[in-house]
């Protein structure tokens, strides 16, 4: 994530993103206490007077920013404190809880099936899509709570995780998602995704290396070429190399994006315009079974979305670095696989079938990829969910028995 931010660098932070790169942790650890920072916020705008802030200073601009961000970090915290005290009473409490953890500062609701004190039983993280939630997979714990130990995270920024203002990239959530599996699972385990949460499982799977046994893609998010079409690239563009292994050598060229007030109202836009059609465009999305986007799926996606900060997730995907290829990823993860495909997948220009084929033709050791397709849509594992727990039941079977 630090060579990612160069890519925009300090001139492209969102606003008041500096703050909370320098004082998150400190404010987490009681180091910092953020009174005196709204107090000192306060006393430097009551000394500047009423001035608009697309006409104002960068240090009115900074101040208020600072000051909106501890605001948030508390609602976050009361949230999350709320949460706590009402999680026994859900339906499915008694099937897995809701718990928090501190991720450089920032809090990161999970989902887990296991207690303290139990027998380990094989590790399993699941990861959400754009938009969605640790909510989203509760179907699928349920199929899978008695032979697994599972555990689902809302991603920063999702869900009841903490949103703040920064810039958001594939690399911010792969570091969230392997140090979730180094500082809470704390075991080796099979990491599962569905779309850009597939992509962020698989970057997540390389950076963990023997910590990760085997990977599961529901309908995976990211570039996949064909072999010839991969070995072009490399040969054309880096030198006969990845773009990861580039990255990490040498980093990536600045990326020219829109001024930070352009990023805000475009998402502020895009989230006021999808709000009131969260349901249909759940059902659009779900084409075999529309009857499982039932209200707690949509109620927890306008939920989610009026949070503060919530728009930035959105303002952050026009400045998002180059991707890398899966074909380079699977080349480094080089792991059983197991992909579930919903054959019906409307996203992307419909073209889930032929991406389908092409994982075996991208992964090094096709003996070791399971394809499955199904009659579902981009979330199988929401929308056809215990078809996707049988292949998983059996794919899990055998990675354990080889490991």
């Amino acid at each position: 994530e630090q060579v990612a931010a160069h890519v925009y660098g300090p001139e492209g932070y969102a606003h008041g993103e500096p703050f909370l790169r320098v004082f998150s942790e400190a404010m987490a650890l009681g180091c910092l206490s953020p009174r005196e920072v709204v107090q000192d916020c306060n006393d430097v705008l009551w000394r500047s007077g009423p001035t608009p802030f697309a006409l104002a200073g960068e240090t009115h601009r900074s101040m208020h920013m600072a000051r909106e961000a501890v605001e948030a970090r508390e609602w976050h915290r009361v949230l999350g404190v709320r949460d706590q005290a009402l999680d026994a009473t859900r339906s499915d409490a008694g099937d897995f809880e809701y718990k928090y953890w501190r991720w450089k500062g920032y809090l990161v609701r999970y989902a887990c099936t296991h207690k303290a004190g139990q027998e380990q039983r094989p590790a399993m993280v699941l990861v959400h899509g754009f938009g969605a939630s640790a909510d989203q997979w509760s179907r699928m714990m349920l199929q899978l709570k008695g032979e697994h130990d599972i555990w689902a995270l809302d991603l920063i920024g999702f869900g009841h995780s903490e949103k703040p203002t920064i810039s958001y990239t594939q690399f911010l959530w792969e570091d969230i998602t392997r140090d979730f599996v180094l500082e809470v699972v704390q075991r080796p385990a099979v990491l599962a995704g569905n779309s850009i949460g597939g992509y962020t499982a698989l970057c997540a799977a390389v950076s963990l290396k023997e910590m990760c046994q085997g990977l599961i893609l529901c309908n995976s998010a990211g570039r996949m070429l064909s072999k010839s079409e991969w070995q072009g690239e490399q040969t054309s563009l880096y030198n006969g190399n990845g773009l990861r292994s580039l990255m990490l050598k040498q980093g990536l060229p600045p990326k020219k994006v829109l001024p930070n007030w352009g990023l805000d109202l475009f998402g502020r836009v895009i989230i006021a315009a999808l709000r009131p059609n969260v349901e249909k465009a759940c059902k659009g999305v779900y084409p075999n079974c529309p009857e499982a986007v039932d209200l707690r799926l949509v109620q927890n996606i306008v939920r989610d979305a009026k949070d503060p900060g919530g728009y930035s997730v959105i303002a952050a995907g026009a400045k998002l670095p180059a991707p890398i290829t899966k074909n380079e990823l699977l080349h480094e993860f080089n792991k059983p696989l197991l992909v579930t495909q919903g054959l019906n997948d409307p996203l992307g220009g419909g073209i889930a079938k032929t991406r389908f084929n092409l994982y075996k033709e991208a992964h090094p050791n096709p003996d070791l990829v399971h394809l499955v397709g199904l009659e579902a849509g981009h979330c199988p594992h929401h929308e056809v969910p215990e078809l996707v727990a049988d292949q998983i039941n059996k794919f899990m079977k055998n990675v354990v028995a080889v490991q």
